[in-house]
């Protein structure tokens, strides 16, 4: 007998133990072979692992590695080591992280969509040099934010639906009507409703419709972490790669979404817009001390040491403090910008900050191809155990996120 995840569970396997969803409710007896509605309907329940008889986790994972050859497998490994140096993989979930890591590095070399002699060039910054300390009397958050004059004011439409949202009069079709004006912003939010993001059964062809499957507030939340992404449209391409930056960030929100469904009390639409602003201060940043916003990756590089801890030796904050202080600037709800603000925490804070630390670590570990600067962060365990969750639904979390960043990232730079 041993413990199975739902991904490795096949049609034939035979149930040790009574399979019970997490709300307790009864759906399989001991002895029962499971057949392929068995395992949709699991899923369906949000149930991501199982005792079967005859095998266990440790046996599957060593026929899912048996599937490439050494070669493969050795130059996967070469990748994992320089891109975990500085990740610690005493918890579960960390190790779960890797042993996925590694099956899909292997898959991509198999593939040749990864190049592994590619993949391990170490990318050229020699030509950073350290610029003059910054004014920490002068230098704050605050004052970076209230320095960008272009970030001063959010998008009209954001103001828009808040004031519907607000007034006790409105209704969804009040919603609808200030949404459609913004010919853009509806096209945009139509595509992420009838993508996989949601896999709906049938297509949603208007806001109206949407508004009245998702909710008028979730419909709303997603419009605002949508104008925010045009909010910075005017940073300079030479001092990021906006395309990889926004890709973490869509990861980031969609990994947060996926994580929240496995828990109650939160809303997923929020956890996805959080996600995907939780680095902007750094976008400020870039806008104000290009010089100094370079030499801290570059030593984060170096250093192999996470960006925020560099951040907070050279400036005294970091980008997360700038981020939420800019939310605050556009008065976003406050709810939005705990979850940014604390998004770098080692403890937990509460449930959903809680959820966007782990996305992140999830996005850089998943949600980008590999590259010179991919650092894996550690998980922690104290925020890791804060949400109660298995290391089993990592796996069917990842296998999601792939198509979900895929169609958000086309949505947000190939729809008008």
């Amino acid at each position: 007998m041993g413990l199975v995840y739902i991904d490795d569970i096949k049609p034939g396997m035979k149930l040790e133990k009574d399979l019970v969803c997490p709300n307790g409710r009864f759906l399989l007896g001991a002895g029962s072979v499971f057949e392929t509605k068995h395992i949709k309907i699991a899923r369906s329940w949000g149930i991501t692992e199982a005792f079967i008889t005859g095998v266990d986790k440790s046996i599957l994972d060593s026929q899912a590695e048996a599937e490439f050859s050494k070669e493969i497998l050795a130059d996967a490994e070469s990748i994992l080591e320089r891109n975990f140096r500085n990740t610690s993989l005493t918890a579960d979930v960390a190790k779960e992280i890797y042993r996925l890591n590694k099956l899909n590095i292997a898959g991509g070399i198999k593939s040749g969509k990864i190049k592994a002699a590619d993949a391990l060039k170490e990318q050229d910054i020699s030509s950073i040099s350290e610029p003059q300390p910054v004014d920490r009397n002068v230098i704050t958050p605050k004052y970076l934010v209230d320095k960008e004059i272009g970030l001063a004011s959010f998008p009209d439409i954001y103001y828009k639906i808040n004031e519907v949202l607000n007034s006790p009069r409105s209704s969804a079709s009040h919603m609808a009507d200030v949404v459609e004006k913004d010919t853009s912003l509806s096209a945009k939010l139509l595509k992420i409703v009838n993508s996989a993001f949601y896999s709906f059964p049938s297509k949603i062809d208007s806001i109206r419709r949407a508004i009245t499957i998702i909710g008028t507030k979730e419909l709303a939340t997603l419009a605002v972490g949508i104008s925010a992404i045009e909010a910075f449209k005017g940073i300079p391409q030479e001092l990021t790669n906006m395309r990889l930056f926004w890709r973490h960030s869509i990861a980031c929100g969609v990994f947060a979404r996926l994580l929240g469904t496995y828990l109650e009390g939160v809303s997923t639409e929020r956890l996805f817009v959080s996600g995907l602003l939780h680095d902007v201060g750094r976008l400020v940043i870039f806008k104000s001390l290009p010089e100094h916003s370079a030499y801290a990756l570059y030593l984060s590089m170096t250093q192999s040491r996470p960006l925020a801890e560099v951040e907070k030796e050279l400036f005294g904050f970091e980008h997360a403090d700038v981020g939420s202080a800019l939310m605050e600037k556009w008065k976003f709800p406050s709810r939005l910008i705990k979850n940014v603000k604390f998004h770098h925490t080692d403890s937990a804070v509460d449930v959903e900050s809680s959820i966007i630390n782990i996305a992140d670590c999830l996005a850089i570990a998943f949600g980008a191809p590999v590259s010179a600067s991919t650092i894996v962060p550690s998980v922690s365990e104290k925020i890791w155990g804060s949400l109660g969750l298995s290391p089993s639904v990592i796996q069917p979390i990842v296998s999601q996120s792939e198509r979900q960043i895929e169609e958000i990232e086309e949505v947000f730079f190939k729809v008008l």
